[in-house]
């Protein structure tokens, strides 16, 4: 980043100050914790994802060039510093969702992050199945009915062996992983 400032050194040291008081609450804002998203897809932990994400926010910051008075090199600076929080925070937001996460909805991200703490992970994909075909669906009901087979469930032996003859019938043999 490069600025140049014509003026005099007094005005330029009140509105630097200025500036960066104006900056100073701008840079708290951007908070992002487990209990703000939702698991909409199957990859890292949060705190995974999050770190990866937060460590390449920075690439999409622009620098700038300001020639003028000190208040308008204050200015820009202040534009600057907000557009690029705003390109960051769309980095993190895309990011996350290609790592299988999203914002959750008010109110939903706390009771996600609560059901990981208590060691059940949330459903993938929120309140719906995988998106796409019933296959998509079918396995992960197979899947989660095998787990509470394994476990001595036989009303969920009795669903993974009826989803399992569905899916065989479609070309497809469910086997756990």
């Amino acid at each position: 980043m490069l600025i140049l400032s014509l003026g005099r050194a007094g005005d330029m040291n009140r509105n630097m100050l200025m500036a960066l008081v104006a900056i100073a609450p701008l840079c708290g804002c951007q908070t992002s914790n487990q209990a703000d998203y939702m698991q909409i897809g199957y990859g890292p932990s949060f705190d995974v994802a999050h770190a990866q994400c937060e460590m390449q926010k920075g690439s999409v910051d622009q620098g700038y060039i300001a020639i003028g008075s000190p208040g308008f090199v204050a200015g820009a600076g202040i534009g600057n510093a907000l557009g690029n929080l705003a390109a960051e925070d769309q980095y993190m937001k895309n990011c996350l969702i290609l790592s299988g996460w999203k914002r959750a909805p008010h109110g939903q991200g706390a009771a996600a992050a609560s059901a990981v703490a208590a060691g059940t992970p949330p459903t993938p994909y929120g309140i719906q199945r995988a998106p796409g075909s019933w296959i998509n669906t079918a396995l992960l009901d197979w899947s989660d009915a095998n787990n509470k087979c394994v476990a001595g469930d036989k009303a969920a032996c009795g669903t993974r062996a009826k989803l399992g003859a569905r899916l065989r019938a479609a070309g497809v043999n469910p086997a756990p992983v």
